[in-house]
C-alpha cells in the first residue's frame, strides 16, 4: 500500500488529504496529476558499539 497526497478532490476526498491505496492506483493518480506519492521515511539507524546498561 502506498500513501498519496491529493492535490485535487478524488472519491469524495478533499485536496490535502492522504489516501492509502495500492501501488498501481497511486501511479495512476500521480500520472493524472491528481496526487503525489509520498516517500516513506526510513527508520533512524541504530548506534553500534553501545550496550544497554553499560556505564
Amino acid at each position: 500500500m502506498t500513501n498519496v497526497l491529493l492535490h485535487r478532490s478524488y472519491k469524495a476526498r478533499k485536496p490535502g488529504s492522504i489516501l492509502v491505496v495500492p501501488q498501481s492506483e497511486a501511479d495512476s493518480l500521480e500520472t493524472l496529476g491528481i496526487g503525489e506519492i509520498l516517500k516513506e521515511e526510513q527508520p533512524a539507524p541504530k548506534e553500534k558499539g553501545r550496550k544497554e546498561g553499560a556505564e
